[in-house]
């Protein structure tokens, strides 16, 4: 009786050779699968990147509404280091806080940037942040200078300073410029002067100050502008656009910064346009240069605001 279940057990229960058939199949699915799943996370990231925009994009066009249809500048106090007078700090490339004694005043007085002007609208810091490139991180940033003043020592209740001026979403500033120099082919945050704000990038979701270690640790650029591929009609240079999503490689270390040589430049970043539209785009398409027969000149389609 005993030994007659012990072999009904035996027959029931897998050999090894089935144990490692099983094992192989499941290798074999993980391997298909587990790319997948990175993919889909992934999308979901930029997703949500994508709907970050929206909702700035959206404050963006109620900021406008409230003020005489011109958007917020760079550096909404006046930029000293651009020549404007009257002006305060913080610059763009000056974090010191506004004059005053109490720091929480001094903290108030400066969220001037174009993210922190539109805080009332968005009440949420945070949407500023692409989960893909994750949270900036400022104590380590600030104590890596770059090239900064950051107005002392990291300090925590600074954060929001530093995110207002050079945060990962970043606007564009061929629309909201405030140099004279270009004063005839920008609209200056006005509205009326976008020719086609349904084509005009406003700002993008994911920037970069430089190439190196502010890219791991989330440092955007507060203003970006075109950056066409060395070498073409448009001109070379860099504006800083961060094509994260989906890009052909996660090592930005040892990568030029222009995008024949930087494969993630080749990815997308997530745009908000002028009229409030979103779209995720390429760099060869945002970033495309034509020829403006009327003006016998070069242009970027995307971020010219007059034609």
């Amino acid at each position: 009786m005993q030994s007659s279940f012990s072999n009904a057990r035996l027959r029931n229960a897998f050999t090894l050779i089935e144990l490692l058939v099983v094992i192989a199949i499941i290798a074999i699915l993980a391997a298909i699968l587990f790319p997948v799943f990175a993919q889909a996370r992934a999308a979901a990231r930029q997703a949500s990147c994508l709907s970050n925009v929206k909702q700035v994009a959206l404050a963006s066009m109620m900021y406008a509404q409230d003020y005489d249809e011109t958007l917020p500048r760079m550096d909404n106090n006046g930029s000293c280091g651009y020549g404007q007078t009257p002006c305060q700090t913080p610059d763009w490339a000056d974090m010191t806080l506004a004059p005053g004694a109490d720091i929480n005043a001094q903290i108030a007085n400066s969220l001037v940037g174009y993210f922190g002007v539109l805080q009332p609208y968005i009440k949420n810091w945070k949407i500023g942040e692409c989960p893909e490139v994750g949270a900036s991180k400022w104590q380590q940033i600030v104590a890596g200078g770059y090239g900064v003043n950051w107005g002392g020592a990291y300090s925590k209740a600074k954060e929001p300073v530093y995110q207002a001026m050079l945060g990962q979403m970043s606007v564009s500033l061929n629309v909201v410029d405030w140099g004279a120099d270009w004063a005839t082919d920008t609209a200056r945050g006005k509205m009326s002067a976008i020719a086609r704000p349904a084509d005009t990038m406003m700002f993008t979701g994911e920037s970069a100050w430089g190439w190196t270690g502010e890219q791991s640790l989330g440092l955007g650029n507060g203003a970006v502008w075109p950056a066409a591929v060395d070498g073409s009609p448009c001109g070379g240079g860099d504006g800083f656009t961060w094509y994260r999503h989906k890009g052909e490689a996660s090592n930005f270390g040892g990568f030029s910064s222009s995008p024949q040589n930087n494969p993630n430049k080749r990815g997308f970043a997530n745009i908000g346009f002028c009229d409030g539209h979103v779209k995720a785009m390429k760099h060869g398409q945002l970033e495309s240069c034509a020829y403006d027969a009327s003006r016998n000149q070069y242009y970027f389609p995307y971020w010219e605001t007059r034609f």
